[in-house]
């Protein structure tokens, strides 16, 4: 037992220590391929990388991950295409080392060129270029230069770790510090909890409860109550649209401008009814139970009891946006903090089955039940 703890221990120590790369969408300058196309280039230069550079040391990035820091597919083309310089994209998703092959054409002929960047230096570590009449033939200078490409990279961490001299040690040379399990995390979370749920989940496996339980308490939906006021005194949901609930936010509005809509209408309403009985009815002399007085009397009623649906209206706008606007923070905020501890895996769910099972005992088999519990 203690020789396996000790693996394990090295086994954490050395994947702490890995060394990310980013393999960020090829670019095509013309727009003259399609997407799937730009994507199988993306895909060819990641597992080129993949294959050179040995696993317990680097960490090539999956799309995945990259979309993931930069909020979505389709910000993730935009920012690409925006970006002005490759390093400083790759600290944008807190990798150590970013390539990326960009499409041209000269001559009537394809051309790729793919360069490889530190990050932290922002150093040109090694590019290549070549041309081709098709895209086809454009993989074949993929086979063959990117591994020599990504092999800079070893030499790079060579030269960085000299081995010391037998008769005066040296002190360690500077090493990057790489960024931790725990702050990738964080940049997933602050881009979406829901959106990126999935690979919270995964990254999230290694850490120890207590890790889990501080994202958790930093990240986690607390006080509402500036967001419920906000939700009644203004109305129209601006705290449920603070706070990041779009959902309710947009219910509340469309409640709002709805009744206080139909109030204001009807309060108009009210208002022009009671001008046209003053002008019709006041200062006119009429008999005692008269058809002028009994019509008068009618017209009244109509606009009192006009008046009391209006109050009832705005008694019912006032009261709804009231509750609504209370509750929505309130159920966003279990709704987040759920999905947040789901995500973190602090929420283990316990399932079992019962299956059958054949044990040979001397040669007969024995039939039995097997319990399995999973969590």
């Amino acid at each position: 037992m203690p020789y396996l703890l000790i693996l394990l221990f090295l086994a954490l120590a050395a994947y702490g220590q890995q060394e990310r790369i980013a393999i960020i969408n090829t670019l095509d300058d013309r727009d003259s391929i399609n997407i799937s196309e730009l994507t199988y280039l993306t895909d060819k230069l990641r597992e080129k990388a993949v294959n050179v550079l040995p696993g317990q040391r680097f960490d090539v990035m999956t799309t995945e991950s990259i979309v993931a820091f930069l909020g979505s597919q389709e910000n993730t083309v935009k920012v690409c295409k925006e970006a002005s310089c490759l390093a400083e994209l790759g600290r944008k998703v807190n990798a150590d080392y970013v390539a990326q092959g960009r499409l041209g054409r000269f001559s009537g002929n394809f051309t790729l060129k793919v360069e490889l960047y530190n990050v932290q230096n922002g150093n040109l570590m090694g590019s290549f270029t070549g041309k081709s009449k098709d895209i086809f033939s454009l993989l074949g200078l993929i086979d063959e230069k990117a591994p020599d490409l990504f092999k800079n990279m070893l030499e790079e961490l060579k030269t960085q770790t000299p081995e010391p001299s037998p008769d005066t040690p040296s002190a360690p040379a500077p090493q990057q510090v790489p960024l931790t399990k725990t702050a990738n995390i964080q940049k997933l979370i602050e881009n979406g909890v829901k959106e990126n749920k999935e690979i919270i989940q995964k990254e999230s496996l290694s850490l120890s409860p207590s890790d889990k339980m501080a994202l958790y308490e930093k990240n986690r939906k607390k006080s509402i109550g500036l967001w419920i006021t906000l939700n009644i005194l203004p109305g129209f949901g601006l705290g449920s649209y603070i706070q990041g609930d779009i959902t309710f936010g947009i219910i509340q509005s469309v409640i709002g401008v709805a009744g206080w809509g139909f109030t204001v209408y009807e309060f108009n309403k009210v208002s022009k009814m009671d001008k046209e009985w003053n002008s019709k009815y006041v200062g006119v002399p009429y008999s005692p139970g008269s058809a002028f007085e009994k019509e008068m009397d009618k017209k009244r009623e109509e606009i009192d009891n006009e008046m009391g649906y209006t109050l009832l209206l705005f008694i019912g706008t006032v009261e709804v946006i009231g509750v609504v606007g209370a509750i929505a923070p309130v159920l966003y905020k279990i709704k987040y903090n759920k999905t947040l501890k789901e995500a973190l895996n602090m929420n283990p769910k316990l399932s079992y089955s019962i299956d059958p099972l054949i044990i040979p005992r001397d040669g007969t088999p024995a039939v039995g039940l097997a319990l399995n519990l999973r969590y």
